[in-house]
């Protein structure tokens, strides 16, 4: 059997990080009845680290398990704490924009590569205004094919093949949770490099989940199939850099969750072979490690513990809710159900466990759900709100309250 290396480096010093038996591939896809979710596809996870550059990468990963049809639905704009995170983003944008707009004439081109159904690239256009024009490629797309107008979608991958859809002129290139999916995120990058024109005048922007944050913060719920990659700040940079990109930074949003890298194409890159300095999740890796089997043990107990006194839901029925049902409840019988505001997946079932997904009122109503996990802290305070406005009494706890 050939030796493992590294899909960022080459390194062949890997030591484990995350093993699962059984984790949904497609944890956004849902299912019009539990029988069929519960007979959705399901991989491995066989996470590593590689000890040169910090990345890290699921070795069992199956790209040709992965397919991103239109049922695919992880729209998350429906929650007014996102939304508020998405302006941030936007404005940090605009302002590159009005910049690079100071420097060069010409319409102002905006590539969302993996637009899903389109949010983020339409609130960006409509900040940016008349100057702008947009191009939205994902194969999930399930709006009409548009290739004319200020806002051109395509229902496919973008790579340099596609870049001549590109004009030239000053292009803003944002891919917001894309890079961890991708098997081979350098090849990804290069694509997007070989899209620009010589001397064109180029923002990049990527965001991608944070690994430190995941790891710092035990969140045993945040490692997916879909997720072939995770990144740290120096590892993501790295990869930039071998791609011909140069960093000009990386912010840590959405209360830390997330990476935020800006980067321009530089002619050579510079240090491109360069491993980064500091490699310091080591240490942070391995204390995950120590604690995961207890960190799962506490949120077990606390649900069968729970579950004897009325119905346990989990709030968020996206990647984190998944995971998580199928780590406590694989069989479905002691979590009621999941709640989500999005109307597109109540009503439907999620895969692998095939637990229903509601709305608050009807987990009450229907499935007598007296507490319910927060998946993502982040939406806590939102959630408390909504639950104070419908008048529905629901405790509510998070992972905040269950760590060992």
């Amino acid at each position: 059997m050939a030796e493992l290396e590294c899909r960022l480096c080459g390194g062949q010093n890997l030591s484990a990080v995350v093993e699962r038996p059984r984790s949904a591939v497609l944890q956004n896809r849902v299912f019009e009845s539990a029988a069929e979710a519960r007979a959705a596809r399901a991989g491995q996870l066989d996470i590593r680290r590689c000890a040169a550059c910090g990345f890290m990468h699921n070795y069992a990963f199956d790209p040709a398990l992965v397919e991103y049809v239109p049922e695919y639905e992880n729209e998350q704009g429906n929650s007014a704490h996102f939304r508020a995170h998405m302006a941030g983003l936007i404005d940090q944008i605009a302002s590159a924009a009005d910049a690079m707009a100071g420097r060069e004439a010409g319409p102002l081109s905006v590539v969302d590569i993996g637009c899903g159904q389109g949010g983020f690239l339409e609130a960006l256009l409509s900040r940016l205004g008349t100057r702008a024009c947009g191009f939205g490629f994902d194969a999930a797309f399930r709006g009409a094919e548009v290739e004319t107008g200020d806002r051109r979608y395509y229902r496919r991958y973008f790579d340099g093949a596609t870049g001549y859809l590109v004009p030239d002129g000053p292009v803003i290139m944002v891919t917001r949770h894309v890079i961890e999916h991708v098997p081979d995120p350098v090849g990804f990058l290069r694509g997007i490099r070989a899209a620009i024109r010589p001397a064109q005048q180029v923002r990049l922007y990527i965001e991608t989940p944070c690994a430190e944050w995941i790891f710092r913060n035990r969140v045993v719920q945040d490692f997916f199939y879909e997720h072939c990659n995770y990144w740290t700040a120096d590892s993501l940079s790295f990869a930039a850099a071998r791609a011909g990109f140069a960093t000009a930074g990386v912010r840590h949003v959405f209360s830390g969750q997330y990476l935020w890298l800006e980067a321009m194409p530089e002619a050579e890159a510079a240090g491109a072979d360069a491993h980064p300095d500091t490699i310091s999740d080591g240490a942070l890796i391995e204390a995950y490690r120590a604690a995961e089997a207890a960190t799962l043990g506490n949120w077990r107990n606390r649900v069968h513990a729970m579950a004897k006194e009325g119905g346990v839901a989990l709030w968020g029925a996206g990647g984190k809710g998944v995971t998580m049902a199928s780590l406590l409840d694989p069989q479905a019988e002691e979590i009621a159900c999941l709640i989500d505001i999005n109307c597109n997946k109540q009503g439907r079932f999620v895969p692998v466990t095939g637990h229903p997904v509601v709305d608050a009122r009807t987990a009450v109503t229907r499935y007598g759900v007296r507490t319910a996990i927060v998946m993502n802290p982040n939406y806590r305070d939102e959630i408390a709100a909504a639950l104070d406005t419908e008048g529905l009494q629901i405790t509510l706890i998070d992972e905040t309250e269950v760590r060992p």
